[in-house]
């Protein structure tokens, strides 16, 4: 019998969120393990999506990917919090044993032209270390499985005040790109969702520092061109059922 497994990480709210009902629909018996900070949100979709859920299984996990990856910390960091994570899945033997790694949380930082110095290491740490991080662990356990990287048009096209948000989705793409190169077992996509009406586009119309920017995203919203992410999030799991590779765009 078949099997699907999904880990899904900033699974409390926006695109993540909808990632975990996506896969609840298309694999009712899937088993999802919810990785995000604790908050009211990750308890509230973890709640809402075990109703929904009934003939699969859900996994609550609190992890914090701000922690530094140090492995001597004897705190539960990101890194002790993960391994515990897959460690306790079984390692599938067929491919039609399926897992899959949605690697989704991140941070815009600051929407400035000149970010503060402070926040390089904050926001390189939990944009590329810990993404990177995972995936490599996640590989080694799980080497005939599928990742996906959340990744963004800002990983092909610069703007203005996301300097440091940019750069990681770059070296998003690109690591993601070399990991499956050297591991032709592993699938690997870098899936761009586009646009979506979510909390993270309310935050860049308040917050974005560049006008002509913000009139953008102010006019999309008013427009109605956000995209659903729950559309999105359906169509990211169905280029993962068809094996797909690479980058790939929602509007491709």
């Amino acid at each position: 019998m078949s099997s699907y497994t999904a880990l899904i990480t900033g699974s409390s709210r926006g695109f993540g969120k909808s990632l975990a009902f996506a896969v609840s629909s298309k694999y009712p018996n899937s088993t999802i393990y919810l990785l995000s900070r604790p908050s009211s949100h990750h308890t509230e979709t973890f709640n809402n999506l075990k109703k929904a859920h009934t003939d699969g299984t859900v996994h609550k996990v609190d992890i914090d990917f701000n922690d530094a990856a140090d492995t001597d910390n004897p705190n539960n960091n990101y890194i002790n919090v993960f391994k515990d994570c897959i460690e306790g899945i079984p390692v599938p033997t067929s491919s039609s044993n399926k897992i899959v790694l949605y690697n989704n949380h991140g941070t815009l930082g600051h929407l400035t032209a000149s970010p503060p110095l402070s926040s390089v290491p904050i926001d390189l740490n939990l944009n590329i270390t810990s993404c990177i991080s995972l995936s490599l662990l996640f590989s080694s356990r799980f080497p005939l499985s599928s990742i996906v990287n959340v990744s963004s048009l800002a990983a092909l096209k610069p703007f203005p005040t996301w300097s440091l948000y940019c750069a990681s989705k770059s070296a998003r793409d690109m690591f993601h790109h070399c990991l499956s190169l050297s591991h032709p077992t592993l699938k690997t996509l870098s899936y761009a969702p586009g646009a979506m009406d979510t909390d993270m586009q309310s935050h860049i119309r308040l917050n974005e520092s560049d006008v002509e920017m913000k009139e953008a995203f102010v006019k999309m919203k008013e427009e109605g061109k956000l995209v659903d992410p729950d559309v999105s999030a359906r169509k990211c799991v169905e280029l993962v059922e068809v094996g797909k590779e690479g980058h790939v765009d929602y509007w491709d």
